[in-house]
């Protein structure tokens, strides 16, 4: 791909450009999109993978691991996915977790300083506590920043695969997907797990370029907050996210629609969202 191809490809999305891990083959690939991305200002959201060092003990990250960076006048969030790494190294991770070392070794020199950290929920074996509060004790060691959870909904096949992976590296994990039915992670111990090693659990929403209307920045800013509202809230979950979305659009001043006592009257803004938004344009310090 041409610098050119790629910059028509980035001009084609309209908000975040995402680009999943590559193969070593297609790294002029990857370069080329977030180039672009950071000429035209659009944000950037990149997912690498990670290794685990057997010999030294440590993570490896196949590409750049900080957490949030500007690219250009942009912003570029890196978001470090471990499924793979969980998989390939079980024997090894499931030996490193078990030991519950003390949260200061080694790790040295924190080779995840700053990254945001994929970690994956699988139903029976990584939303255990007994497997989460080692795992994310090593993680915060390792300098990692956030770690952000996302729920495995496997299927038939899936499943069957992982339980052939894991049947002689995990044999807990095994057991526990062989015998367990299509059930949903447990999101609660790893949240649990994830304030008590002090690592946030939450993944900043990466914003367009800064010659966007101050007016539409902060709408952007609130609908990343109301999107975040929405993945905790355990109900009325939809009213958030739909507020996000028109917010998204830029067709409503907000400040304003706030200031005149218009809010009850935008068709798309129900409660609770509603009550969430006047709460953020209220805040002390702006949201």
């Amino acid at each position: 791909m041409e610098p050119s191809q790629a910059a028509a490809l980035v001009r084609s999305l309209a908000d975040v450009v995402y680009v999943p891990p590559v193969p070593v083959t297609e790294e002029q690939l990857r370069a080329l999109v977030a180039a672009a991305a950071a000429e035209m200002g659009v944000p950037l959201l990149l997912q690498v993978s990670a290794d685990f060092d057997i010999h030294a003990r440590t993570f490896v990250v196949d590409g750049p691991a900080a957490g949030q960076e500007p690219v250009g006048s942009a912003a570029m969030v890196v978001v470090v996915d471990l499924l793979d790494c969980l998989v390939r190294h079980a024997v090894e991770l499931r030996s490193e977790f078990r030991k519950r070392r003390q949260p200061g070794l080694p790790f040295a020199p924190r080779p995840l300083a700053g990254a945001n950290v994929i970690w994956p929920l699988v139903a029976g074996w990584t939303d255990q506590p007994a497997l989460l509060e080692p795992a994310m004790s090593r993680l915060a060691a390792a300098g990692a920043g956030r770690v952000v959870s996302r729920a495995m909904h496997l299927g038939a096949r899936d499943r069957r695969l992982l339980c052939e992976r894991l049947q002689s590296t995990w044999p807990e994990a095994f057991d526990a997907l062989f015998h367990g039915g299509d059930v949903a992670p447990a999101a609660a111990p790893f949240h649990e797990a994830a304030a008590a090693a002090g690592l946030d659990s939450r993944l900043p929403r990466p914003l367009p370029a800064r010659p966007l209307p101050p007016r539409l920045r902060r709408a952007r800013q609130l609908a990343g907050h109301l999107i975040e509202l929405g993945d905790a809230a355990d109900a009325q979950g939809d009213a958030f996210y739909r507020a996000a979305r028109f917010l998204d659009r830029g067709e409503v001043d907000i400040d304003a629609a706030a200031r005149e006592g218009n809010l009850g009257v935008l068709p798309w803004l129900e409660e609770p969202a509603r009550q969430a938004v006047e709460r953020w344009l209220t805040a002390p310090r702006g949201g």
